[in-house]
């Protein structure tokens, strides 16, 4: 049986060469991505909404037109989905989606989100077809529950395929779904070459996560929560029967074990009705957790002398005594809910002060300790779960004991710390006792000038504010890098590893509030913080050292690449010093391969995609500015990719050539893959351009449409009221509310009832307009269907009946066409003068918002 045990700690199979390839070019296109999204955000208002529309359909064809030239190109052996080919229909599949949103920013029907998503996600098809890439897979899978998940928050799961869903059998239909896409990602796992299977335990866990959903909706059924609980755990355990007798994975059993637990946890919580059956349920989790947790080492056990035989490497982490990553995360989510539970039985029973409740903690702490000295595998699962939630009501606790020193409770809680982590049995324990216990400490002697800090710098601030913050992260970096240096020795690593993990996430975690300006800021804030830029400086050469110090001790590594991968590295460090998650992103990356983590490389790649998120809604820069750096950044990096793939070629042509023999009959180089040979030619030609026209004709009839309203449509004013939040797309944007919502309520609680509930149950209808002298529409009928309303008549007499808009109802809110008008970024002040909005609606009522008028009714100067 071939299990996940032979995968998480991956040899070193490749050269340092095609790792920095990779890295390189994936991080030179987000990076331009990135820039791409910055500039067209900061431009929004400099260009028509032809050469915007244009643009982008340009640069679609374009990245189409690259990725068909590099169909035959000579490729590294870097594998398909990072070939050239797979690269760049990957960007034109982002490209694709931009698009959409394009065209529903510039004519603003107020569509909802999941429309966007199910759209993109179906024009993707031919390309995945046809390319067949992890991501283009993942991407696929994302978008499509995505437009599920945001069509059940739309309709609360009412009217899903024509039927009346409630939120619990919706989430099983989702869940069925995300089974199906499982199956079919397993029958084509060797077609997609997906050798990390991350795109099966990407859909397991989607379904998982809606059999879970189905179970919680189930509290709001008469039923309750049991019916979708019990038909979760039928599915769980086929999901475990799979994974572990036929297509082997343990990391997608523990996570069907895990589901399951949660299943039966959730109808045993519901049952919760005094503190005795609350005991009961803990006691009946502990025990389940514990059973679970025996027989997933059994089969670990099982599995390894397979591998052996197999002469496949077993996990390292196994061999030091650590668990795999898998089972600490299930220890960490079963262990982490029955704490919880503890922490609320013993304040239900106990009702332990403020100031008690570090030494109730205290001696809930002592005694899950003791218990872990004891033998078998329930009562250890017992010991984890007082000690979590001891450790937890004392950390707590120390915490709120504001008059007491500040030295005095951080000590405190480092001594329990260090306590607990060496008598804790686990990593998972460690793990949180390592986490918990350093948030705390950095918490308690953060400066007492920022008394809400760290959190309220997420809020943005002056510039010395953010010094405390990137001290910290330095700090907890340094010392992740060398805890997992320790921990990569022989017998080192059910010490170390925990610990390293802990300091990893901790520093990931504070880059969220240790923003700072771009690079064109460093004047300003060498002015009012001069340390901070030394601090900017050191965290920014951290992978840049790790790099250099790795390389050099590499004998397989060319000189010239110990020298020129750190410098170029060091060039890119420039556009992203004010950035510190980027830094520390890239550094786990480094780390994560040098030392066959396979976990910290995922984590590296998430944290760095989360962080450019994170990046684009810090104010202290203008999106020019990011813009600018994170182009030139991105342009630096491909240059270095190129230079280094040109540099690389003719040494390793040679080394191929005289392995591989004579040179076969095509002109194909050996030892090179290329975009063709993982793909069908005749089928990745034909789908690539059939997908680039379905994109097309889809968008450009959407453009038609749309511009047929803009030319034929009735004018139309209401009256709004405007505020002034932040878009992903857009920079600036005004989220609207139209005066005419109160007037429809008004009319709908006056309507007849079947009008009423028509309404209610398509979640919209149609508002009949009317203008006062003064050219102002107001609400003076709702109707449930536009055939209510006769589209025949001429322009007098539909003057006289009144025009019809289309609105809908959403989450309890009622948007009439859209919620939003977009700006550009830096003119807020000059949109705080629009009081009316101006539409375009044509005879079936659908409307488009226009512009905005001020108070005379006169566009915007």
């Amino acid at each position: 049986m071939q299990v996940e045990v032979d995968k998480s700690r991956p040899a070193r199979r490749v050269s340092w060469v095609v790792f920095l390839q990779k890295t390189a070019l994936a991080l030179a296109c987000l990076l331009l991505a990135s820039a791409g999204i910055s500039w067209l955000a900061a431009n929004w208002a400099h260009a028509s909404a032809f050469q915007k529309l244009a643009g982008t359909q340009v640069l679609l064809l374009l990245l189409v037109f690259l990725a068909w030239r590099a169909m035959d190109a000579r490729q590294p052996a870097v594998g398909h989905d990072f070939s050239t080919f797979s690269i760049m229909t990957a960007l034109a599949a982002v490209a694709t989606g931009g698009l959409l949103a394009l065209v529903g920013q510039i004519y603003q029907t107020g569509a909802d989100s999941w429309e966007l998503f199910l759209w993109w996600a179906v024009l993707l098809l031919p390309w995945l077809l046809a390319v067949h890439t992890v991501f283009l897979g993942l991407l696929c899978g994302l978008l499509l529950n995505l437009a599920a998940a945001l069509y059940l928050d739309v309709f609360n799961g009412r009217f899903l395929f024509g039927a009346t869903l409630h939120w619990a059998s919706a989430g099983l239909l989702l869940a069925l779904i995300n089974a199906i896409l499982l199956a079919l990602w397993e029958w084509a796992g060797a077609w997609l070459d997906d050798r990390w299977r991350v795109g099966p335990r990407a859909l397991a866990t989607a379904m998982a996560a809606w059999l879970v959903v189905a179970a919680l909706a189930g509290f709001d059924t008469q039923a309750g929560p049991a019916t979708p609980a019990l038909i979760g755990l039928m599915a769980t355990a086929l999901m475990y029967r799979v994974y572990t007798a036929g297509r082997a994975d343990l990391a997608i059993a523990c996570l069907a074990a895990a589901a399951a637990f949660f299943l039966l946890a959730i109808p045993l919580i519901g049952w919760v009705e005094s503190e005795g059956s609350l005991l009961l349920v803990i006691v009946a989790l502990v025990v389940l957790a514990g059973l679970a947790l025996r027989q997933l080492g059994r089969l670990i056990r099982a599995a390894a002398p397979a591998l052996v035989t197999k002469h496949i490497d077993t996990n390292a982490d196994t061999a030091a005594g650590l668990d795999p990553w898998y089972i600490s995360l299930f220890r960490l989510a079963v262990m982490g809910l029955t704490a919880i539970l503890v922490i609320v039985f013993l304040f239900m029973t106990l009702d332990p002060g403020i100031e008690q409740l570090w030494m109730a903690g205290l001696v809930v702490c002592a005694a899950g300790l003791l218990i872990l000295k004891a033998r078998g595998s329930v009562v250890r699962e017992l010991g984890t779960t007082l000690a979590m939630a001891g450790l937890g009501m004392a950390g707590v606790g120390l915490y709120a004991l504001d008059e007491t020193a500040v030295f005095v409770r951080a000590g405190g809680a480092m001594l329990l710390g260090l306590a607990v982590y060496a008598l804790a049995a686990g990593a998972a324990l460690r793990f949180l006792c390592a986490f918990f216990t350093l948030a705390l400490v950095c918490t308690l002697t953060w400066p007492e000038h920022q008394a809400y800090a760290p959190f309220d710098l997420l809020e943005g601030g002056p510039a010395w504010h953010y010094l405390p913050a990137y001290l910290r992260l330095w700090w907890l970096a340094v010392a992740g890098v060398l805890a997992l240096a320790v921990a990569s020795r022989a017998g080192s690593a059910a010490l170390w590893l925990p610990l390293a993990w802990a300091l990893v996430c901790l520093a990931q975690a504070m880059t969220w509030i240790a923003p700072s300006p771009t690079l064109l800021g460093l004047g300003q804030t060498a002015q009012q913080a001069p340390g901070l830029l030394l601090i900017w400086v050191g965290c920014a050469l951290l992978p840049v050292l790790a790099m250099a110090a790795l390389l050099w001790r590499e004998r397989d590594v060319p000189r010239w690449l110990r020298v020129a991968a750190p410098a170029a590295l060091a060039v890119a460090s420039l556009g992203w010093m004010g950035a510190p998650g980027v830094s520390m992103a890239l550094l786990w990356l480094v780390l994560g391969y040098a030392l066959s983590q396979r976990a910290l490389l995922v984590f590296a790649v998430l944290a760095l995609l989360t962080y450019l998120g994170r990046f684009y809604y810090q104010m202290d820069a203008s999106l020019l500015q990011k813009s600018l750096v994170l182009g030139l950044t991105g342009a630096w990096l491909l240059l270095s990719w190129r230079t280094l793939r040109a540099k690389a070629a003719a040494p390793s042509a040679a080394h191929d050539q005289s392995a591989a023999g004579p040179p076969p009959a095509s002109n194909r180089r050996p030892g090179h893959l290329t975009a063709s040979s993982a793909v069908s030619r005749p089928w990745a030609l034909a789908g690539l351009w059939v997908g680039l026209a379905a994109v097309l004709l889809t968008v450009n009839g959407g453009i038609y449409q749309r511009e047929q309203i803009l030319a034929q449509g009735r004018q139309v004013v209401l009256a709004l009221a405007p505020v002034d939040p932040r878009s992903l797309m857009q920079g600036d944007y005004m989220a609207l509310r139209f005066a005419a919502e109160q007037e429809t309520r008004r009319l709908l609680d006056q309507a007849a009832p079947q009008v009423a509930q028509a309404i209610e149950d398509r979640r919209g209808g149609w508002l009949v307009l009317r203008p006062d002298p003064d050219g102002v529409h107001h609400v003076r009928a709702v109707l449930a269907s536009p055939d209510q309303h006769s589209d025949s008549q001429s322009d007098t007499q539909q003057d006289a009946s009144g025009t019809i808009l289309e609105f809908r109802l959403r989450n309890g809110r009622m948007r009439i066409v859209t919620d939003a008008w977009f700006f550009p970024e830096g003119q807020a002040a000059r949109y705080e003068q629009a009081r009316y909005g101006e539409f375009r609606v044509d005879s079936r009522g659908v409307g488009l918002l226009t512009g905005l008028l001020d108070e005379q009714r006169r566009p915007l100067p």
